[in-house]
Formats: structure tokens, C-alpha cells, sequence
């Protein structure tokens, strides 16, 4: 049922596999029947390995999983029972039980179902999905990145995340995609978080460190006239003009390069303003 809880290697879905594991037992028995009757030409012909046969043969089920068959003393053993087409059915019988396993579904890690298309007594197809299941601890989450910055994204790197649940959580870049999009022109990042208090689906907003800039300044972006340049207060108490380099933006803040430590830069936009405009700073 969606929403129900599975611990590792607990059963999700079992398939009647009574039709199958008739053919496999027949299967079994077929090569059980094939050792029995080289046995007598090993003893005589292989004295040497004839006792690990025997005990093969002997311990032998056909309602459990076949062992490993003896291994071969020489290579005219081997060329013998290659011959008589024991290596063919045990390899015929593994790929069969290979096949019986798929017939019960177990959780690989404790998680939760999100979707089934299943209900007990119905018909499963070949290649038929029956549900999905996720780790509710481990998540992925996939960006679109800016290609200019591709350069300064690592794996490993750590990132903030920030849920809608007012919480925040610590993940690590496990992916970076070597290859552009054409459309974008954006580089997609993948990022792993583990916490369980995290739901898939949920918005987020990350935050990703692309490193340092030296000599530069944080500033609100409304301060920022024509992406090239701001106002700021000369020792004089004039408006000067101050040529900037933007280098990064984000929703609300630019980083420029050009100022300088102590420069008073104006914190809102005053109508009509020009160089050389006489200004008082008010506390």
C-alpha cells in the first residue's frame, strides 16, 4: 500500500512462482540424474576426486539452490564432464534460480512506498511497473547551473539547504555533468542530502559556494544604476559617480569591484540626482 513503511530485506511484493519453481526442481533433478550416472566412470577414471563427488551427490536437494559443482582435478576431467553436459545444466539451473529470486521483491534499504500499481491476486506482465520505492533518509536533488560558473563547482563540495519546512540541512555535491545544454546554456549539479525530516517532492532553495572574490563588495542591487556604476558621498558632501564592475547577482544583492574601504555609498536613490549634488548624512 502507498505509504507503508519497509525495512532492508523485508518482502515487498511476492509472485506465485510455483509453475517456475517446478521447472527449476526438474531442472535440479535432470542434473542430479546426470551426476549419478558418471559417478561410476569417475571412480574409475578419477579416484582422485571421486570422493568429492560422491559427497556432492549425496548432500545433493533438489529444494534448495545448487552448489558450486566440485572443482576439476585435471583438465581430462574436466574435458569429461564438459562432454557429458554437466557444466551446461548447472549454469542452466543457476540462470534459473537467478530468475526464481526476482519472483520476490525485498526492500534494499529501509524506505517507504510512494506508488503502487499492484493489489494482492492481480495479473503481473513482463516489464509491468509495480510501484516505486524510495529512501526516506537519502536524497537527490537535481540544478540547473549557470555554465559560467562551472569552473568553481566540485564534487564534494559542501551545500546549505534550505526547506520549506523552515529547516535547514548540510548536503555535499555527489555529480557534476560535463556537458551544456544548449537551450540553458546550464550545467546540471546533482546534491545529496540525508535527513529524515526531509519529503520528496518538497521546494527548497540552495545555497552553493562558488568561492571567493577578492577586493569586492556585497551591495543591495537597487543601487546599482545601469549595471556600471553608483553613487557615493565625497569627503566634500557631493554626489560623485563611482564606475563598479558587477560580478555576481543573486535575487537581491550584486558583488562589484572598483570601491574602496570607508567609500559612503548612498543606501537609496534620491529623485533627480546628479554629480556634484550637495548631500547631508544623517545617522
Amino acid at each position: 500500500k502507498v505509504g507503508q513503511a519497509y525495512k532492508k530485506g523485508e518482502s515487498i511484493i511476492k509472485i506465485n512462482s510455483k509453475e517456475f519453481l517446478a521447472t527449476v526442481k526438474q531442472n535440479r533433478s535432470q542434473l542430479q540424474n546426470m551426476i549419478a550416472s558418471v559417478l561410476p566412470d569417475i571412480k574409475l577414471d578419477f579416484k582422485s576426486n571421486y570422493e568429492n563427488w560422491e559427497l556432492y551427490f549425496k548432500s545433493f536437494d533438489v529444494e534448495k539452490n545448487t552448489k558450486s559443482l566440485p572443482k576439476s582435478l585435471s583438465d581430462k576431467e574436466k574435458f569429461y564432464l564438459v562432454g557429458k553436459g554437466l557444466m551446461a545444466q548447472y549454469f542452466k539451473i543457476k540462470n534459473l534460480e537467478e530468475r526464481l529470486s526476482k519472483y520476490t521483491i525485498s526492500a534494499p534499504y529501509d524506505g517507504t512506498l510512494i506508488e503502487a500499481y499492484s493489489s494482492e491476486g492481480s495479473l503481473v506482465l513482463p516489464g509491468q511497473k509495480l510501484g516505486t520505492y524510495i529512501n526516506t533518509n537519502i536524497f537527490e536533488l537535481e540544478l540547473a547551473i549557470p555554465s559560467k560558473y562551472g569552473n568553481k563547482l566540485e564534487t564534494g563540495k559542501e551545500v546549505l539547504f534550505k526547506s520549506t519546512f523552515n529547516t535547514e540541512h548540510t548536503g555535499k555535491i555527489i555529480r557534476v555533468n560535463n556537458s551544456i545544454d544548449n537551450n540553458s546554456q546550464s550545467i546540471r549539479v546533482f546534491i545529496e542530502f540525508k535527513s529524515n525530516k526531509l519529503k520528496d517532492g518538497m521546494y527548497s532553495e540552495v545555497d552553493i559556494p562558488l568561492g571567493y572574490i577578492d577586493d569586492s563588495f556585497s551591495l543591495s542591487r537597487s543601487l546599482l544604476i545601469n549595471d556600471s556604476f553608483v553613487y557615493y558621498a565625497k569627503p566634500d558632501m557631493t554626489v560623485g559617480i563611482k564606475d563598479v564592475e558587477p560580478l555576481f547577482y543573486d535575487d537581491e544583492t550584486v558583488i562589484v569591484k572598483g570601491l574602496e574601504d570607508g567609500m559612503l555609498i548612498l543606501k537609496s536613490y534620491i529623485p533627480g540626482i546628479y554629480d556634484g549634488m550637495k548631500v547631508k548624512i544623517v545617522d
